[in-house]
């Protein structure tokens, strides 16, 4: 189009507002312009209203898809509980797998100040405060929280025995709450699953995970969709009710036995 208009590529950037190697760098398909930029090009080069229509759109489409395809990795508890906060807000179901610890909003005041122990005091403050906005809409009846753990989650020694067995008990309160689902994958189930690290998944939209330098989140839809084909056979293979109830007891009293 800038051939068929007899405009150099440094009259081209200049008229549009952009310097000429970004202009370059789009004519070579090494950069995806923003959509404003397309706009600009296609009126200065006095494109058809058909054309125009065309790359416009394009370009809108290439963005959405770049950025469902992008997963952010946000650094620091404070943030990290801040960004889940704003997701959960919005969110119908919230689903929650862990394999060595027990998930936030799940933890004991005891056991939420060991996690956070590395910390300086003020994140941890910062982060325990965001957290308890989170928990607050447990409270909310109309959301619904499913949570998997491994028997391993529960058994994984984060502070003394009494602490854990505290924390197991807190766990056996909760899940009586009646938009609470707790499930716990024991060490007997013949699992047959690959479940590399734990996760979360709000509605079908958004996948939370948490890495060792902080927490990524993935909205690609069949990224989401694999993550909760995951989660629906982990879920098959966890204990409720009655087996539960005995689990967890059994875990709590196995804690004070060690000592």
């Amino acid at each position: 189009m800038r051939t068929e208009a007899k405009m150099t590529g440094t009259a081209t950037a200049r008229a549009t507002g952009m310097s000429q190697s970004k202009l370059s760098k789009i004519e070579n398909g090494m950069l995806l312009p923003s959509v404003t930029d397309v706009e600009r090009l296609v009126a200065e080069l006095a494109a058809t209203r058909e054309t125009r229509i065309e790359l416009v759109e394009l370009a809108r489409s290439l963005h959405a898809e770049a950025e469902t395809r992008r997963v952010v990795l946000h650094r620091g508890a404070h943030r990290h509980q801040q960004t889940i906060s704003r997701v959960e807000a919005r969110a119908a179901t919230s689903r929650f797998f862990q394999v060595n610890l027990v998930p936030s909003l799940l933890q004991s005041e005891s056991y939420l100040r060991i996690v956070l122990g590395t910390m300086p005091q003020s994140e941890q403050e910062a982060a325990v405060a965001a957290l308890r906005i989170r928990r607050s809409r447990m409270d909310d009846l109309a959301k619904q929280f499913v949570f998997v753990l491994t028997e391993s989650a529960l058994r994984w020694r984060m502070g003394s025995a009494e602490l854990m067995a505290e924390q197991v008990e807190h766990l056996a309160a909760i899940q009586r709450r009646p938009n609470v689902r707790l499930g716990v994958v024991p060490w007997s189930a013949d699992a047959n699953v690959v479940a590399l690290h734990g996760f979360q998944i709000y509605d079908e939209r958004v996948v939370t995970v948490s890495v060792l330098t902080g927490n990524a989140t993935i909205t690609d839809p069949l990224d989401v969709r694999e993550y909760l084909a995951l989660f629906g056979r982990l879920e098959r293979l966890a204990v409720r009710g009655e087996e539960l109830q005995a689990l967890l007891k059994r875990i709590a009293e196995d804690h004070r036995r060690l000592g």
